[in-house]
């Protein structure tokens, strides 16, 4: 068996060498048949069936982008998150970038996977004060519930028996996908919140209200695989919960859009640790982001589990000379990068969510836009 360390070693050159290619690379087709995005709540159980089914055909399917230590198509997706996580959070691209990831994941199920039905979000305000209850985690099918024992894995479900393959450093291991469900640090999801990240005036400010309460509720209010800031799409909830912040800031850019469809700012290394607004507050009578079962997650999640883990790695040049933004401040030029599982876009190309690589359609009300 080769000794993690090197897999480590080989994987962090792979990202490297991979980030050091040509910045563009767009190939994918025209948009002509557009991806409509519904509430996982608007979905029928065979179309729900269906997308739960798409997952685990990604999670079976072989790696085809040659990164060392991943076995299938889904641990490639987590990898290519955890291997650049220092420069889509905390920065201008935050947006652009996960609008583009939940895209390549969508493209998967469709492409690799057959999956021909609406793309579920996660309408995270109707299930604040009763996170656990939700259609999402309860109910026939859906993605399985809370998590157990000492690790919290979780225990039912149609995800519950999937092996996740990588740690923090990009080596190797075999760890289940855990969860501490908590309505405390999911209250940040409350439709006022939502409401005042509408009403930001400027992308940097609606790109910083999204990423705090809104961001940080999905994240800690699952917590799990879900609160590991490099390792989260482990979990499948991962994409329903970035589909919606992802929808939320199209809400946003419909309120204006000959002027939000080009509005881009931010740096892109990190400007804050957390992002304001993230709940670092002790729960009445608990720790922070208690679970259900009453226990705080383990910090560090050295294991690639479900610690408590939002540290950043350092700053590596061969990353940040590469975005082509010709400086620190995000421009439409930026590169979006998925380790070699889709085509290198810029974020020009993602900004119009109803056309181009992203090819969605929300289906915002003319009341809300």
């Amino acid at each position: 068996m080769i000794p993690s360390i090197f897999l480590a070693l080989s994987a962090f050159s792979l990202a490297f060498t991979q980030a050091e290619q040509a910045p563009y690379e767009k190939k994918h087709a025209a948009c002509v048949e557009k991806s409509v995005r519904k509430s996982w709540t608007d979905l029928t159980a065979t179309e729900k069936q269906n997308y739960i089914d798409a997952d685990l055909c990604l999670m079976s399917l072989p790696a085809k982008a040659e990164i060392p230590g991943a076995t299938s198509r889904w641990d490639e997706l987590q990898y290519a998150h955890a291997a650049q996580v220092r420069y889509i959070h905390g920065v201008g691209a935050f947006l652009p970038f996960h609008r583009y990831f939940v895209a390549v994941h969508d493209h998967l199920i469709r492409e690799e996977c057959d999956y021909k039905g609406p793309l579920p979000y996660w309408d995270e305000p109707s299930d604040v004060g009763a996170i656990g209850s939700s259609s999402l985690f309860s109910g026939t099918p859906s993605f399985g519930g809370n998590g157990t024992g000492k690790l919290n894995c979780i225990a039912d479900g149609p995800f519950k028996d999937v092996v996740l393959h990588f740690k923090e450093d990009l080596s190797t291991t075999e760890t289940c996908i855990s969860r501490m469900l908590n309505d405390f640090s999911f209250a940040a999801a409350a439709q006022e919140n939502i409401d005042d990240c509408l009403a930001q005036k400027t992308y940097e400010d609606v790109w910083r209200c999204i990423e705090g309460k809104p961001h940080s509720a999905g994240h800690g209010g699952v917590l799990g695989t879900m609160i590991n800031v490099m390792l989260s799409p482990g979990d499948p909830v991962f994409y329903l919960h970035h589909g919606y912040l992802d929808r939320v800031w199209y809400e946003w850019q419909s309120r204006n859009l000959s002027t939000r469809l080009t509005e881009i700012s931010g740096g892109n290394t990190p400007s804050f640790s957390f992002p304001p607004g993230f709940n670092t507050s002790f729960p009445p009578g608990g720790p922070p982001f208690g679970g259900g079962n009453g226990s705080a997650p383990p910090f560090g999640g050295g294991a690639g589990g479900g610690g408590f883990n939002i540290s950043m790695p350092g700053p590596d040049p061969r990353f940040e000379d590469y975005f082509f933004d010709g400086g620190n401040v995000t421009t439409l030029n930026h590169t979006l990068w998925s380790a070699g599982i889709l085509e290198n876009v810029t974020i020009a190309d993602v900004m119009d969510p109803e056309g181009g690589f992203v090819c969605a359609d929300f289906r915002i009300p003319a009341s809300e836009a």
